[in-house]
C-alpha cells in the first residue's frame, strides 16, 4: 500500500465551474475522467443537478447555500459516490465587482486513500478506511476500528473509539465495500463489526448485539437477520 503522503501528492483533482444560477459553464479533463466527458458536455448550460442522482439534489442545494454563506474565504464540502470511486467535493463561491459571480466545484478523488482494488472484477473495491466529517475536515477512520454503522438518511453514522461520527456516504453504498468476513448486517439500519461483538442479550422481545468500540454499544438485531447472526457466531 502506498504511503498517504505520496498518494496525496498525486490525487486526481477535477474542476467544474458554475455561473450564478448554478449552471455548468466549464470543466477540466480530470473532472471529465470522473463524470465522463459526454455527460459533462451535455450538462453545459444546465443546472449542476443534472450530474447527480435525484436523491443527491438536496445535498447539492445545501452545498451551494453553505458556500455562499461562508463567503469568498470559505467553502462547503461533502463526499459523493460514483461507481468504484469515493470523491470529496468542495464548493467555493466566486465573487466579482457585481457581487455573486458563480461557483467553483473542486473534486478530490480519495479512492486510493480509502479503498483497495478488488481481487476480481466481480467484486466491489474494498474500503480499508472510512471518510468521516470531523471538525470541519475529512478524517479517515480505519475500518477495523469501526464498531458499527447506522443508516442516517443519505448519510451513515460511524461508531468508533467511543464516538459517533458522520460519513457522507449512504450505508447502501458502504455495505458492498466492507470486508464481508468482518461486517454483517443485523438490521435494516445497522451493520455490525463482528470483531467488536462481545455479547448477545434481550431487551424484552428485542434481540440486541453488544459491540465495543471505546465504550459499549447495544444495537438492535431484527428477526430477519437474527438466524444469520446466530449461525455466524455459532450461538
Amino acid at each position: 500500500m502506498s504511503r498517504p503522503e505520496y498518494i496525496l501528492n498525486r490525487l486526481p483533482i477535477g474542476l467544474v465551474t458554475l455561473d450564478g444560477e448554478a449552471r455548468v459553464t466549464s470543466f477540466s479533463g480530470s473532472a471529465a475522467a470522473v463524470f465522463g466527458e459526454e455527460r459533462l458536455r451535455a450538462a453545459l448550460g444546465h443546472p449542476v443537478h443534472s450530474l447527480h442522482a435525484p436523491q443527491a439534489h438536496a445535498k447539492i442545494d445545501w452545498l451551494l447555500r453553505q458556500s455562499r454563506e461562508e463567503g469568498a474565504s470559505g467553502f462547503a464540502s461533502m463526499l459523493i459516490n460514483v461507481p468504484d470511486r469515493v470523491l470529496q467535493l468542495r464548493v467555493i463561491s466566486l465573487t466579482d465587482t457585481t457581487g455573486a459571480a458563480g461557483y467553483s466545484l473542486i473534486l478530490y478523488d480519495i479512492t486510493e486513500l480509502t479503498s483497495q482494488p478488488p481481487a476480481t472484477e466481480a467484486v466491489s473495491r474494498r474500503m480499508y478506511k472510512l471518510p468521516v466529517s470531523m471538525q470541519g475536515r475529512i478524517a479517515l477512520i480505519d475500518v477495523a476500528d469501526v464498531a458499527y454503522l447506522r443508516a442516517d438518511g443519505h448519510y451513515t453514522e460511524i461508531a468508533t473509539d467511543g464516538k459517533k461520527l458522520l460519513c457522507g456516504l449512504a450505508i447502501s453504498q458502504l455495505e458492498p465495500r466492507l470486508p464481508p468476513e468482518q461486517f454483517l448486517r443485523v438490521h435494516r439500519s445497522y451493520i455490525a463489526n463482528l470483531a467488536h461483538a462481545s455479547a448477545i442479550k434481550r431487551n424484552g422481545d428485542q434481540l440486541m448485539l453488544v459491540v465495543e468500540g471505546g465504550t459499549k454499544f447495544e444495537i438492535p438485531v431484527s428477526r430477519a437477520y437474527a438466524a444469520r447472526l446466530r449461525e455466524t457466531l455459532g450461538v
